[in-house]
């Protein structure tokens, strides 16, 4: 036998298939097993909204203009009652010319949509609008 036939080895036509089954599996219970234990270390008091509360606000420290929202439909603007067709001529004086921004903070039991139907008026498009939330502090015991 010649040294170049036993060096070569015999040529096949055929390509074996690489099986992923296996992989693809341990790679599956991998990510069951880790939502399972991820999911069971998130406490239930960490999935709770605290909501804004307010009572007896300092109006004067607040930035201006201020737009307060009661339920139902109570406006005050800067401590004026205002209705929603008063708005925006009682608004316009306010507003500075380079950036005209208004300010609403809305009573925690108004409903969601009357914010935001509130926020999304067509007479206000161009207006800067900026949510004011306060924080109510929990002496520590």
């Amino acid at each position: 036998m010649t040294p170049e036939k036993r060096n070569t080895l015999p040529q096949t036509s055929r390509k074996i298939p690489l099986d992923f089954s296996l992989t693809t599996v341990n790679i599956v219970l991998l990510l069951i097993f880790f939502f399972l234990v991820s999911g069971s270390l998130v406490e239930t008091e960490e999935l709770t909204v605290d909501l804004a509360q307010t009572s007896e606000l300092p109006l004067d420290r607040l930035p201006r203009p201020l737009l307060l929202m009661d339920v139902g439909d109570k406006l005050q603007l800067n401590g004026n009652p205002v209705t929603a067709e008063t708005l925006l001529p009682a608004l316009t004086p306010l507003l500075k010319a380079d950036a005209p921004r208004l300010h609403i903070l809305a009573d925690r039991d108004v409903p969601a949509g009357a914010l935001v139907s509130l926020i999304q008026r067509s007479d206000l498009q161009g207006i800067e609008i900026k949510l004011v939330t306060l924080r109510q502090f929990k002496p520590k015991s």
